[in-house]
């Protein structure tokens, strides 16, 4: 993946209030504990609609997504 695109989805991130930030960031499902987690050690990536948010699950380190459009 380019600079740009990680600096575009950076930029597109920190446009979100924080407050809605946060929401979006402890809300996030996890497969192997079956529901809601936060997301910890987590990048931002390029995606489609908007932005890939790929991280940790808090709870149990397993991996977990979210996408934020």
């Amino acid at each position: 993946m380019s600079q740009p695109i990680q600096l575009a989805s950076e930029r597109l991130w920190r446009a979100i209030p924080e407050a809605q930030r946060k929401k979006i960031l402890q809300s996030v499902w996890c497969s192997q504990c079956r529901g809601s987690t936060t997301i910890i050690d987590y990048a931002v990536l390029a995606d489609d609609p908007g932005i890939l948010l790929n991280g940790k699950c808090q709870a149990c380190g397993a991996q977990v997504r979210r996408v934020v459009n």
